[in-house]
């Protein structure tokens, strides 16, 4: 299901609804189905490639949340656990490889680098596994612990996991690893319109979780630019609807909470 959603809500997804609408057209000669059909498909399409919709739907996501501040983990020791998305490996013709992540797990990666200073957590732990493998694909968990070493967090405080493919299993096998490692305080980071998903499946696995979502930025800088359709604003739209249908799914399966802090 959230491939299917991926691949509609993405440009080639876009060029091939209305393609085939625009067939049913031609080939009904006109019917009034087939062009309500099709100015409905490019409605839809428009309204979804606006930034202004997903941007305006991940702040309703995000609405009991806010940067966390120090005030807000109370003493003992503590934990930080953050999800990635996704990471990439490139190489040259010498066969040397360098690895990057995405604009997402970059930001998460920042936020749990500075709650860390902020606090010296005892441990973060850097979650994320492949759901594809492939040659330029690689691990999120493995690529954001060597970020977090860059940005000045202990080598020896950073444990890491690369065997989830989802937000359920990322809470489940973390959970195991807090149970050999216990704490008094977990830290969640993840992106805005994650948490929402995020912190009810740690919380339906009994792990109470003290959110901290990432800073988020904005992809559009001029003002129109958030009120015409772009492929930016499709991208954004296939986020925050997969975060909506995976909510009410985890939900059906019994692996989500409403419990919000």
């Amino acid at each position: 299901m959230a491939h299917v959603l991926q691949f509609l809500l993405s440009g080639g997804g876009a060029i091939s609804c209305l393609s085939l609408l625009t067939l049913w057209v031609v080939l009904s000669r006109g019917s009034a189905p087939a062009r309500r059909a099709l100015a409905v498909g490019a409605v839809a399409y428009w309204i979804a490639g606006t930034y202004f919709v997903p941007q305006t739907i991940t702040r309703l996501l995000a609405a009991p949340y806010t940067p966390l501040t120090a005030d807000r983990v109370p003493p003992g020791r503590t934990a930080i656990v953050l999800l990635g998305s996704s990471a990439y490996q490139v190489g040259d013709w010498s066969g040397k490889h360098f690895s990057t992540l995405d604009r997402i797990s970059a930001s998460r990666l920042l936020e749990a680098a500075r709650i860390y200073h902020l606090i010296h957590a005892d441990y973060v732990i850097s979650s994320g596994g492949l759901d594809n493998p492939t040659d330029w694909a690689r691990p999120a968990g493995p690529a954001m612990a060597d970020a977090l070493v860059r940005l000045g967090v202990p080598r020896d405080r950073i444990l890491m996991e690369d065997r989830s493919t989802t937000t359920h299993e990322e809470a489940v096998i973390v959970g195991a690893m807090l149970a050999s490692r216990p704490v008094d305080h977990v830290i969640l980071v993840t992106s805005q319109f994650h948490m929402r998903r995020s912190a009810g499946t740690f919380r339906a696995e009994g792990i109470d979780v003290i959110p901290a979502i990432a800073y988020f930025e904005p992809r559009i800088d001029r003002w129109w630019g958030k009120l015409v359709p772009t492929d930016k604003g499709l991208e954004e739209t296939a986020l925050v609807a997969h975060e909506i249908v995976g909510i009410a799914d985890y939900t059906r399966r019994g692996w989500y909470t409403r419990t919000v802090k």
